[in-house]
């Protein structure tokens, strides 16, 4: 085991600490800028899965004769089959004979996505179902024609 004299190491002479280099003015300036940019990204992304409200108008064909409305919201986006996919929104609406109105206002908060709507009809003569794939975007209005 070798030693060194506590004399030689008191004597070296220490190195002044390393003096970290002088970053560019414009770097200074910059980074806020990326900053905001990526802050800006990453709530773009997050926001854009959030549900928004959208007003639905069912125009109904000959609504002296509807006596039932059903809407149902099936999410296809999720990548399930749509078969095994569970409704994500629904409404009923029942009406006396006679007395539905020739459109019906309803209000679904969904995010932008693929959706398969459904919409079931039930007339003094019957029922019937219509199924249709819609996109949802940038639209907080939609209307759809009911036969």
């Amino acid at each position: 085991m070798s030693s060194t004299p506590q004399e030689l190491v008191d004597d070296e002479p220490s190195a002044p600490p390393a003096e970290p280099a002088p970053r560019p003015a414009w770097t200074r300036r910059l980074a806020p800028a990326i900053l905001v940019a990526g802050a800006l990204l990453a709530g773009s992304v997050l926001f854009k899965g959030m549900p928004e409200e959208r007003e639905i108008e069912l125009r109904l064909d000959d609504a002296s004769t509807v006596v039932q409305l059903d809407m149902t919201w099936t999410d296809r986006s999720s990548g399930d089959v749509a078969t095994d996919a569970a409704p994500v929104h629904g409404s009923t609406w029942r009406f006396a004979e006679g007395t539905a109105p020739k459109a019906v206002l309803a209000k679904v908060r969904l995010p932008d996505g693929l959706y398969d709507l459904e919409i079931a009809v039930g007339r003094t003569r019957g029922r019937d179902v219509t199924s249709r794939a819609i996109t949802l975007g940038d639209a907080s209005r939609i209307t759809f024609p009911v036969r």
